[in-house]
């Protein structure tokens, strides 16, 4: 089963990168926007967890003893993830759109074959003035974009027409600090939703484990215990599976970059990566934080063709492709693909079609 879910902070969200942070000891946790999924999935399972114990009579702790428990967690997946305003889905600006592909510095462009070369559909604007004027487009200037067309100017949005981000100081009282006099200080940066902002989130979930997927609830989401409010969307958003080739993938979520064997492999003949970002995860396990890995960041592209199974979305009347659990792997100098299945606290990765 897909449902799709409009999430709407409460209040504030605050969402920290994977850095090393305690409190007392550092002065400031970094606030990492747009967020990874991992927060998302987190909360969803968390959630599940509560309802299941619910249905069988237990506490959560009786429950997570389950040996099956893992399975079951593993089974609810994230298959659609994008900012949201007046329940428009926004996608993230393609790095391709605004930078020529052989501007890349040579260690972050690789070609094969024939000389490929693209140029940006953006050009009136500096590469900084559009980066920060033009973070997201909406499903009409996404659309103009794949067709190769340059988007209107109401297609843009900029990260501060939906957020506004305020700082925040904190105090860290030890049992050998009790007064503010002798306690350290350390700054947070939230991230405060304008009207009618929020996110977008497809969930897929298998039926015989979920007890009853609820229309509306609310769950704690990101650091310091923030609460957001989910409600189901059936009116507008619709996906199913099917299988599909494709030739050009945007990311829509970050991408892992990790080391692989794999027998799905699809070859990359080019990119547009623009940044990194840095992804980390809880080890449900072992409970420890699971190793830092590198990332591309939302609105990465690659040029890679290929034949696989997508889920069909629909918005409205756009549709659009969307590939997931590919992370991105190198063997010497060559780029490729390849499939893998998250291990609980990591992310689903989703990758956009765009031809």
């Amino acid at each position: 089963m897909i449902v799709f879910y409009r999430v709407t902070p409460a209040s504030v969200v605050f969402f920290r990168d994977p850095r090393p942070f305690i409190a007392g000891e550092h002065n400031l946790a970094r606030l990492q926007f747009p967020p990874r999924v991992t927060p998302f999935l987190g909360a969803l399972r968390t959630k599940f967890l509560e309802l299941k114990a619910k249905d069988e009579g237990k506490n959560v702790s009786e429950l997570v003893k389950d040996k099956e428990i893992d399975e079951q967690l593993k089974s609810i997946s994230i298959c659609w993830f994008s900012m949201l305003k007046d329940d428009e889905p926004l996608l993230p600006m393609p790095v391709d759109a605004f930078v020529t592909w052989k501007e890349l510095p040579p260690a972050r462009f690789v070609t094969s074959g024939e000389n490929f070369s693209k140029a940006p559909l953006l050009v009136s604007k500096t590469q900084e003035e559009i980066k920060k004027s033009a973070s997201y487009l909406t499903l009409e200037g996404f659309r103009k974009y794949q067709s190769g067309l340059r988007p209107s100017k109401s297609d843009f949005l900029s990260i501060e027409d939906l957020w506004k981000f305020e700082n925040r100081v904190g105090l860290t009282l030890t049992p050998e600090a009790k007064t503010s006099e002798r306690s350290k200080f350390y700054r947070i940066t939230v991230a405060r939703p304008k009207r009618g902002v929020g996110f977008l989130v497809g969930i897929e979930v298998e039926d015989k484990f979920w007890p009853k997927i609820p229309a509306s609830f609310t769950t704690r989401l990101g650091g310091e215990g923030h609460i957001a409010v989910w409600e189901r969307v059936d009116d507008f958003a619709k996906a199913e599976p099917k299988d599909i080739r494709f030739k050009e993938l945007v990311a829509l979520s970050h991408i892992p970059i990790k080391k692989v064997n794999s027998s799905k492999e699809i070859k990359i003949s080019n990119w547009c990566i623009g940044k990194l970002d840095i992804l980390g995860g809880w080890d449900y396990k072992n409970q420890r934080p699971k190793p830092l890995v590198k990332a591309l960041a939302p609105g990465a592209s690659v040029v890679a063709q290929g034949y696989t199974s997508a889920y069909e979305i629909k918005f409205n009347g756009f549709g659009f492709q969307v590939l997931k659990d590919y992370l991105f792997s190198i063997e010497g100098d060559k780029p490729f693909l390849a499939k893998f299945s998250p291990e609980l606290g990591e992310p689903n990765s989703l990758f956009i079609v765009k031809n």
